[in-house]
């Protein structure tokens, strides 16, 4: 007789009421209390990180603006590509968090 392990696939059963239900999609189901809290902290370090990129990024876009030289233009578009995709991700890792402070309550 073969010998099966039967696993519940866990799914969310709170929605933060400003996140759309799609988004969670893209988020781990927390086991437990405290893995939720694991996990927001996680995201919100990922938030920490990404503020302070965003500092040296603006340094270096006024550093680029102060110059003014006709080939800096391909830089500084790569720095304003670079600055929307780092608010893109910070806007997903405070969203994450949020799910999982929501969860929690």
């Amino acid at each position: 007789m073969e010998n099966k392990t039967i696993t519940k696939k866990l799914s969310w059963s709170k929605f933060h009421p400003s996140l759309q239900k799609n988004f969670y999609n893209s988020l781990e189901v927390p086991d437990s209390v405290e893995d939720a809290k694991l996990k927001q902290q996680c995201h919100l370090h990922a938030v920490e990180d990404i503020s302070m990129q965003m500092e040296v990024l603006e340094s270096e876009m006024e550093l680029e603006n102060r110059q003014d030289v006709p080939y800096n233009t391909t830089r500084i578009d790569q720095l304003h590509e670079r600055r929307i995709k780092l608010v893109n991700a910070k806007r997903y890792h405070t969203n994450a968090s949020n799910a999982y402070w929501y969860y929690m309550q």
